[in-house]
């Protein structure tokens, strides 16, 4: 009897997307799978949507973030007895054998963390992310030389995790909420021992990268920040800082983040920016998670 694994899409205020996500888990090639959407408190008639669907379950909650609405998701998955936990955001699109590739990629290496290679929907020939510093596209002729490689492409689209590997580590860090868990998890994940791979030909498709990126210094194209939004930037700063302490074990917080976004901050003048980096960065280097929403 081939393994039974969960696939968890979380959603909020997407409905056309999640309606594409799911018609394509539908049509996996591996069928030994039931369907889990965690409703992140969507207002645009998903949850109407959701409650029409007889052969998918649905957690409806609060909009408590992709680390909320994940975390929902592993614990069902750990309460309910599967195997496996197939991961994704409700704008991605996994090809039709994609979750049958991974597995059978499991079987044939015992790897248990696993994700897709994910490209950009709209390119089918480049990567839906790209690196932080230069300006330079990575292309997927690039990375598919090889059946895999041990590193992740941007975990949870199309992450594939046995339960040994949850039982171990523990659920995710659901108060992330945004920008941070899936880094986090895996590099817990890493410390505990296990090796993270991405197989070059399980696929998922994803829109492309949203984040800007911002020049730190003129002429310096390679030393690039990233810059969300500052309604949301506060949850990027906290969990860096949450990041950069537990596991890159520095003894103080003027780290390589710190500075560049700082200089950043300074040179374009943004500076209750600059204010909201330190004082969330420090919080999440204590680990200091209460009044999440507190701007």
């Amino acid at each position: 009897m081939p393994d039974k694994v969960l696939n968890v899409i979380v959603t909020h205020n997407r409905l056309n997307d999640v309606k594409i996500c799911i018609e394509n888990v539908k049509n996996q090639t591996y069928k030994n799978l039931d369907i889990l959407v965690v409703n992140n408190g969507s207002s645009d008639g998903t949850t109407e949507f959701l409650a029409e669907q007889t052969d998918i379950n649905v957690i409806n909650q609060d909009n408590l973030g992709g680390a909320g609405g994940f975390c929902t998701g592993m614990k069902y998955m750990m309460d309910n007895g599967y195997n496996w936990l197939w991961m994704m955001d409700d704008d991605g699109i996994p090809d039709s054998n994609q979750l049958e590739t991974l597995i059978d990629f499991n079987k044939k290496t015992g790897f248990v963390f696993l994700n897709a290679l994910v490209i950009d929907k709209d390119d089918h020939k480049r990567l839906a992310f790209g690196p932080l510093n230069g300006h330079r596209y990575i292309y997927v002729d690039e990375v598919t030389e090889n059946e895999d490689f041990d590193k992740m492409i941007y975990p949870f689209n199309g992450t594939l995790i046995k339960r040994e590997v949850i039982k171990k580590i523990g659920l995710i860090k659901k108060e992330c909420f945004i920008w941070g868990d899936e880094q986090e998890y895996t590099l817990r994940a890493t410390r505990a021992g296990y090796t993270t791979h991405t197989v070059t030909n399980a696929i998922h498709y994803h829109p492309r990268e949203k984040g800007l990126k911002g020049r730190m210094l003129p002429g310096f194209s390679h030393k690039n920040v990233l810059v969300k939004p500052k309604s949301l930037s506060h949850y990027f700063y906290r969990n860096q800082g949450y990041i950069d302490h537990t596991y890159r074990n520095y003894h103080h917080i003027f780290t390589k983040f710190i500075i560049r976004n700082s200089v950043y901050f300074i040179r374009t003048g943004q500076f209750e920016e600059l204010y909201k980096l330190f004082k969330y960065y420090i919080c999440g280097w204590h680990n200091k998670y209460e009044n999440l929403n507190e701007v």
